[in-house]
């Protein structure tokens, strides 16, 4: 077990002082920005007196630099960890699930081992609900994270990942959300190690009055690192989608190649979607891109369809179900491309 990555964790204590010092998500801070942020309730310790929470930090207090609610949230909350370590060269498969309203689960998989977990959904309906997912990978370990879950009508759910990734690992991040209430998946890697990669997909299919919103957060750390974001959206009835993605090249880091994109179709005129990217970059030699499209179902490809004698509901979706399948199309032959592509 990784001694240094489990010490940097924060403790509840920590948590609650951070959390206070914090205070509740607001519209100006730039990671709230497009959040419906007073449909977060104020949680009891931010008013109450917690005798054993520290008033101040030490310089290097593992909670210091922490500057999300959701990620403090369910240790604040007393969550239970539950710790695992894979060790160097395993072969695992594991679903994951939290048993409560707030989750944290901690793994450090070790070197050159292939992972696969699945995140299912706690679906006992309560008002918020949070999870935290601290995930340290080992050189030339192989891991896929992913989700796809049936619609859930949890009124309010957050789900944090912070991932730590040596040289040569490499990380495929994939999930299908078709939520009808308000989330949030917020994403922290740093890609310590040379060569590393992580690949982010992620499909929304939304319609009524839902909100799901996307924060990451990618960290170049080291030369020759790689990072790939494409995240599609289906929104119909009143649904809203935000993404908010920032790539962060550091100094002395060469030959980082980071890209993003973000392909949005509005099946109503009251959908809508929020895109924000962001690159900080620190050295010449790189090659980051992003973009950003928005529109509607393709016409000339429905005069196409139609005109050949399938009905037009039918037309639009076989153009939907081949706009969802492009999202994942390029992952490996393994258990989440399996599941995802069923899902569609």
């Amino acid at each position: 077990m990784n001694a240094e990555f489990i010490q940097n964790l924060p403790t509840a204590e920590q948590a609650i002082a951070r959390l206070r010092e914090l205070g509740m998500p607001r519209r100006n801070n730039e990671l709230w920005s497009f959040f419906p942020v007073a449909k977060i309730p104020t949680p009891e310790f931010m008013d109450t007196d917690f005798a054993a929470a520290p008033t101040t930090f030490p310089a290097a207090a593992p909670a210091n630099q922490e500057t999300d609610f959701a990620a403090l949230l369910p240790i604040a909350n007393q969550a239970r960890p539950m710790i695992r370590e894979i060790v160097p060269g395993a072969a695992e498969m594991a679903m994951l699930k939290c048993n409560n309203d707030f989750g944290h689960t901690v793994l450090d998989i070790g070197k050159g081992a292939k992972v696969s977990l699945e995140i299912l959904d706690n679906k006992v309906t309560h008002d918020i609900a949070a999870e935290r997912f601290d995930i340290n990978v080992g050189e030339n370990a192989d891991v896929e994270i992913f989700f796809a879950n049936p619609a859930c009508d949890l009124p309010l759910r957050f789900r944090h990942f912070n991932i730590n990734q040596a040289a040569g690992a490499n990380v495929r991040f994939s999930s299908i959300c078709k939520d009808t209430a308000i989330g949030r998946v917020s994403v922290e890697c740093h890609l310590k190690g040379e060569g590393a990669n992580f690949d982010y997909r992620s499909l929304h299919v939304l319609d009524g009055e839902a909100s799901q919103h996307s924060r990451l957060t990618i960290y170049h750390e080291a030369p020759r690192t790689t990072s790939t974001q494409l995240a599609r959206n289906l929104l119909s009835g009143s649904a809203r989608v935000s993404y908010d993605g920032s790539v962060i090249v550091g100094y002395d880091c060469t030959g980082v190649n980071s890209s993003q994109l973000v392909n949005t179709i509005l099946l109503s005129e009251d959908a809508s979607v929020s895109v924000k990217p962001v690159l900080k970059i620190y050295h010449d030699d790189v090659e980051c891109t992003h973009g950003n499209t928005v529109g509607e179902l393709d016409a000339e490809q429905m005069f196409y369809l139609v005109s050949r004698g399938i009905p037009k509901k039918a037309a639009q979706e076989m153009l939907m179900r081949s706009f969802a399948q492009e999202t994942f199309l390029p992952l490996p032959d393994s258990p989440a491309k399996k599941r995802l592509m069923a899902e569609i």
